[in-house]
Parts: structure tokens; sequence; C-alpha cells
């Protein structure tokens, strides 16, 4: 972790380009084990319970290796030293970013990137691995950890994605009563999904209410990306509403990015103009070419910020977990 974080995301994305767009049906190898999450092995931070409050946190996909490297695997082998290590610049620069509470962050089998080129029905077994994962490390960290404290869960892309899945399907509704909010930043809720799990899946609409909290950014309307197409409940971070209207660049409050002399995260100005558009936040001053990598951009063309997601508002994000918290009941 040398510059900022989107060092650590687009690295792997880099990596990868030998990959083919195109579906690829390949014969996973059975996943029958499940993860020990009583072994501290299998968990980046255990917080320390200093703080009146936790993260528990879900790294995106940093996983670099290919499908027939990795033993005809769609996951990744956290029983490996150096699996997790591909994890940690990640979990390091958020539990900076989030200093401000007790940081919880599991290991978990999470997708490799090649598995998002299957078909979506080969795709949606895939992706039962990390969900069972993740909900396994919450429901010990519930169990063990928490001690009744009020929690945030923090996720990104992947990420995102298996706490949404943890959302609708294995959470109680007391559990769900201590959760301030659910930052899950770089996936989309669907109308399929938001209608299927109404007190589940229950999105913010403002800056204090509990609930989802989702965005996605682009720099343009033309730059809306798979990821993000189908979304119904994305709001604009630095409003947080779902309000159309231009708002001001000073409404920005700064992007997270790692300084290599203090060895700390610092939010630094970033300033640009958001509206929302389909419940993507479009960021019109922001150049395109940000973290725009061609060989995925049928993924995220051009203008497409979704690598950027989780630190370009970091400030407006910090703040508002400290406004959330404080209306928190």
């Amino acid at each position: 972790m040398k510059n900022s974080v989107f060092f650590a995301l687009l690295v792997p994305l880099m990596m990868a380009t030998a990959f083919s767009c195109k579906p690829q049906h390949k014969q996973q190898n059975a996943v029958e084990t499940t993860i020990d999450y009583a072994d501290t092995t299998y968990w980046y931070s255990c917080g320390d319970e200093s703080q009146a409050a936790d993260v528990f946190y879900v790294y995106p996909t940093v996983s670099t290796i290919s499908f027939e490297d990795n033993g005809s695997s769609w996951f990744a082998d956290i029983s490996l030293p150096e699996v997790r290590e591909e994890a940690n610049g990640n979990q390091r620069f958020n539990k900076m970013l989030y200093g401000d509470y007790n940081f919880y962050a599991p290991y978990y089998r999470q997708m490799i990137f090649e598995a998002y080129q299957q078909p979506e029905a080969i795709l949606n077994q895939i992706v039962e691995t990390p969900v069972q994962d993740i909900n396994d490390a919450f429901q010990y960290y519930m169990a063990h950890f928490n001690h009744g404290r009020p929690f945030f869960l923090m996720g990104h892309s992947q990420g995102s994605q298996v706490l949404i899945e943890l959302l609708k399907r294995g959470m109680t509704e007391e559990q769900r009563k201590q959760m301030v909010a659910a930052y899950c930043i770089g996936y989309h809720v669907t109308a399929e999904e938001l209608a299927a799990y109404p007190e589940a899946l229950k999105p913010a609409t403002d800056s204090t209410m509990q609930g989802l909290v989702v965005f996605n950014s682009v720099t343009d309307t033309t730059a809306i990306g798979m990821v993000s197409r189908a979304d119904v409940v994305g709001i604009n971070p630095t409003t947080w509403t779902m309000a159309a209207d231009t708002v001001p660049a000073e409404f920005h409050l700064g992007m997270a990015k790692y300084n290599e002399a203090r060895d700390s995260v610092l939010i630094v100005p970033c300033p640009t103009r958001t509206y929302l558009y389909k419940h993507n936040t479009v960021c019109p001053d922001l150049d395109p070419e940000m973290v725009f990598i061609p060989a995925y951009e049928q993924m995220f063309p051009k203008g497409n910020l979704h690598f950027a997601d989780s630190w370009l508002f970091g400030g407006n994000v910090v703040e508002n977990m400290r406004c959330r918290l404080r209306h928190f009941e």
C-alpha cells in the first residue's frame, strides 16, 4: 500500500486482463467444508472493544489467481498465508479509515475475479460459498465479540454483494435492531429483491435513519455499468438523499487517501458537483480516466468509478457514520 487504496484494487484487475470477457463454462470443484471462525487465523482484525460501536467489514475482490492455477476452484484458499496477505492492504486501509470504531474483518473464500465471467445461473451457485462464510463469520462475531454494541456493516463490490445476502437471509430481527447502517458500496439492489425482502432491505433515505446505504458513482450518465444498472436504492453520498438536484462541490467532504509519510489515511479535497441519475451518483467534474482499465470496459466503461467508490466519498461516509450513530436508538 504505497500511494492510495485504489492501487490495491486495480493491480488484481490489471493482472487478470488475460482472461477472456466471454462466459466460460468450467467445472468447479465442490466445496464441502466450512471455516472455523473461532480460529483467529481467519480474522484480519477482531477489534479491541475500546469504542462504543463496531464495524464489521468485508473486503472486495482481491484474488488474482486464474481458475486453472487455482486447482479448478472458484474460491480464494484462505488457509494459505499468501492468499490472506492479498486482502491485507485493503483491510488495513479501511481499519485506519474507520478508526473511530472497533474493527472486525474476517477472511472469506471469496470468488476469484474469473468467476464473474460465468453465466448467471452458475454464478448464483458459486456465490453461495462466500455468502456462507460471511454469514458464519458474522454469527460468530455477534455471539463472541459484539456484546450488545451497535454496529455498522461495511463492504465494497463483492464484499457488498455478500453483505446484501446476509441482510436478506442471515440476520435475525434482534440483530437488525443493533445495526446502525449497512454501507454496501459498489453494488446494487434490484426492484425484485426489494419487493421480496421488504423488512431486511430497508433503504436509508436520509442522513440519520437506520437501514441499507448503497451508492455507485460515474463521471457521466453513459458510464453506468452492469454492476449498478439495475439498482433501485442508490443515494447521493454527498447529501444522503435520492433527490435529483445538482449538489454544489462543497458538499463533497473529501476522498480518503493513504499517506505514506504518516502511515495513516487522510481525507483530502476532491471537489466535484454531484447529482443522481437512475440511482447512480454522477460526478461531472472528475476525470473519466481516473480508474479506467481498458480490458474491463465492457463491465466498467470509461467514466465508471466503481474502483474508486470505497474511498472517493471517504469524508462524507466517516461524517455520516458519526451522524447516524448519534441518532441511533
